[in-house]
């Protein structure tokens, strides 16, 4: 199985990231469309729940306006 080292350093990286890009935010959502939770999602990614419902909103806000 793959890993990778020094998963503390990975963490701090991203962890120090200024903010998330588009496409990050998409495949955030992506993992929800798919049927993980957001707590799952939250977890997995380092973001929190309530950023990512904000993320959710925003994105069927975007989607009702095209």
């Amino acid at each position: 199985m793959a890993q990778v080292d020094e998963p503390t350093r990975l963490q701090a990286f991203i962890n120090n990231r200024p903010a998330y890009s588009e496409d990050f935010k998409a495949l955030s959502l992506k993992l929800i469309q798919q049927g993980q939770s957001v707590e799952e999602v939250a977890t997995l990614t380092g973001v929190s729940q309530p950023t990512l419902y904000q993320w959710l909103t925003n994105w069927n806000k975007k989607k009702s306006l095209a």
